[in-house]
């Protein structure tokens, strides 16, 4: 029989209440700001408005410039002018 103090179970009760492990917070690329850098969790945009540069999961961007959507990255050493639709199909975390 498992014999678990009264504070040991309230503790265990409250870490799962408070934290949620691997949960990941992602955005759309359209609404990140100047100056903002991230991680690529997920890329569904079409894959040939890329050309040699092609983003992939994990690569680390850097937002140079945001215009109602429309967004400068700088990528791969490379800067991308991305269109506000192709900018909303790529996540960051």
């Amino acid at each position: 029989m498992n014999c678990i103090s009264d504070s040991a179970m309230i503790h265990n009760i409250i870490h799962k209440i408070n934290y949620f492990e691997g949960v990941v917070t992602m955005m759309s690329l359209s609404d990140a700001v100047n100056g903002f850098s991230g991680e690529v969790a997920w890329n569904c945009a079409d894959r040939s408005l890329f050309g040699e540069c092609q983003l992939e999961t994990g690569d680390q961007v850097q937002v140079v410039s945001s215009y109602f959507g429309n967004v400068i990255i700088k990528a791969k050493g490379k800067r991308l002018a991305i269109t506000r639709d192709a900018a909303e199909r790529i996540k960051l975390a």
